[in-house]
């Protein structure tokens, strides 16, 4: 509920502060003294359009602050699910800061700054959190009741279908993705076949070449020795004949004489026997090699068809051996997934063909339910009407079929094909009609005004506990009504804000004796610096204050009006 309204040269005001609570308030005052300012105020920390009437003349800006406080369920869920996703902290507590500024000359347009619990926010935030918050009846921007949604809520509520609606809606969600994912499958059945096939293929061709990370390697070292193999073998042989020729022996022999008489030459004889040493390894080396270099031209065919088949599989399948054998498991084991998701389908449309059953029968119950609660809501509404003096007042509820959208499913209730959506199969729209010879109309098309205000006020009054809305503000609600159906308007005020917060603008005292609290708004004339200047004031009445002010309204503050507005306030409260 609101709890605090705080303004600041905000249209003729200088400064107000009021604190509010629970339970029916009026607003009274004069004609002309500025009632409406309140309601202008609540409004605009609501959303409304900044206007530069909005600011006091001679102040360079305006602020409305407004404090509500939120415990119940469904609002403070609600209210919280739009703060977290504008990423603004709350804990029950909403304050509602909004400034605006006189623009510096006539080329600029005004501007404004708003704060939710003192963060910068946007109004478009502030819009979505209006309608959890208010009904502002006479400010049709924040009428929730308007919306053919809203009533279907509402009608939810009274019908007590609320839960079934939620497992209707959770179970129509989930036939809508069924139907996406057989479309989205039916749609891409060939390409999904050749993909397939082609990842069948490609895991299968890498798999059959029985590849090794480390091949590539020998290979290629082996085709070096048998693509070169006549020329090494040549080379070989002519070392071997080098080798085994005598000279070596024979300069040893001659050192080994020379170290035998002068023994400064035994240096080069040891380096002679090394080397002699050494060349009859290298002899046995070469030999060895000799006999592995073979001129073997099959074989080296055979390398160099696995090595052209290692370079075709890297050119299509990956930059090195290891790649391409990775390619071949990843490639089976997405021909698996999409082999296994075909597979899928067969379950997935028989589990479709059940839910969309099942669908069918639990929109007829809803349906069937909702047509019996909105006969009675239609009748206990005109009855409220009739005491608020809404002589020959039509409401009923009209209920309509959804249309199917081309290629959408559709589900077969009572043997008729039915278009739905995640609430049914009905559209629901409440039409009323203030004239007895005119047809009923859809209510957003009903022109506002007392009339709207007064069956807007028969609705809530016979909905109660299930409209959750914490604040209804109505103005003008007793427009051209006199002092017998304002003890109606009244009682019915009184009774709607047992269940929640309830403001009202009125002009009658019947009406106004009703209230918890009271608020009297008056106009006077004030000297300034800049000249006398119009203001607006608004205060809290006391108990005995509430007599003077009833009786002001009843005609004027004589003995009599005050006798008989201390009665109309003991009979309020006595009721």
């Amino acid at each position: 509920m609101l709890v605090g309204l705080h303004l600041r040269n905000f249209a003729l005001t200088e400064r107000v502060e009021l604190e509010l609570h629970g339970g029916f308030t009026v607003i009274t005052g004069e004609t002309g003294a500025g009632k409406s300012v309140l309601i202008q105020a609540i409004s605009f920390a609501l959303g409304s359009t900044a206007d530069s009437e909005m600011i006091r003349p001679g102040a360079d800006s305006a602020e409305v602050e407004a404090v509500f406080q939120l415990d119940g369920a469904d609002v403070f869920s609600a209210v919280a699910n739009v703060m977290a996703d504008a990423d603004i902290p709350f804990d029950g507590e909403l304050i509602v800061r909004r400034t605006i500024e006189q623009p510096r000359n006539d080329s600029q347009r005004i501007s404004g700054r708003l704060r939710l619990n003192d963060r910068a926010a946007s109004v478009a935030v502030l819009r979505d959190l209006a309608p959890l918050l208010a009904d502002i009846h006479g400010q049709r921007e924040h009428l929730s009741l308007l919306r053919p949604m809203e009533q279907m809520q509402l009608l939810d509520r009274f019908a007590g279908v609320e839960q079934e609606r939620t497992a209707f809606s959770e179970q129509a969600r989930r036939l809508r993705d069924l139907d996406a994912q057989l479309r989205e499958f039916a749609t891409g059945n060939r390409e999904r076949a050749r993909r397939i096939a082609l990842l069948r293929h490609e895991s299968s061709e890498i798999a059959a070449a029985g590849l090794a990370a480390d091949e590539e390697a020998d290979l290629q070292q082996q085709h070096v020795r048998l693509a070169n193999a006549q020329q090494l073998a040549a080379d070989a042989s002519s070392a071997l004949t080098a080798l085994s020729s005598d000279v070596l022996g024979e300069a040893l022999t001659a050192v080994r004489r020379i170290a035998e008489i002068d023994a400064s030459a035994e240096p080069a004889l040891d380096l002679l026997d090394g080397a002699s040493e050494q060349t009859a390894e290298a002899v046995r080396e070469l030999r060895g090699y000799l006999d592995e270099v073979q001129v073997d031209p099959r074989r080296l065919s055979e390398i160099e068809a696995r090595l052209a088949l290692i370079g075709d599989m890297k050119r299509r399948y990956g930059d090195t051996l290891a790649d391409v054998i990775a390619y071949g498991g990843q490639a089976a084991a997405e021909a698996e997934r999409l082999e296994q998701a075909a597979a899928n389908v067969d379950a997935q449309a028989a589990e479709a063909s059940e839910l969309a059953a099942q669908l069918a029968e639990a929109a007829a119950s809803l349906s069937q339910r909702r047509s019996y609660a909105a006969r009675h809501l239609s009748a206990a509404v005109r009855e409220e009407c009739e005491a608020l003096r809404l002589v020959g007042a039509q409401v009923e509820v009209q209920f309509a079929p959804l249309s199917a959208t081309e290629g959408d499913r559709t589900l077969t209730v009572a043997g008729e094909e039915r278009g739905f959506d995640s609430n049914g199969i009905d559209r629901v729209e409440i039409l009323v009609s203030f004239n007895p010879d005119s047809p009923p109309r859809p209510l957003r098309r009903v022109a506002s005004g007392g009339e709207t205000a007064r069956l807007t006020l028969a609705i809530k009054a016979v909905l109660g506990e299930s409209d959750v809305v914490p604040l209804m503000v109505f103005d003008e609600v007793d427009v051209g009504l006199g002092g017998r159906s304002g003890s109606m308007i009244g009682e019915r005020l009184a009774r709607l804000g047992e269940q929640r917060q309830v403001i009202c603008i009125t002009h009658l005292p019947q009406v106004a004796a009703r209230a918890r609290e009271h608020i009297v708004v008056a106009k006077s004339a004030v000297r300034t610096p800049r000249g006398v200047q119009t203001q607006v004031d608004a205060r809290m009445l006391s108990r005995s204050e509430r007599v003077e002010e009833l009786a002001d309204m009843l005609g004027g503050a004589s003995e009599a009006n005050r006798a008989s507005a201390a009665d109309l306030l003991h009979a309020a409260v006595a009721s």
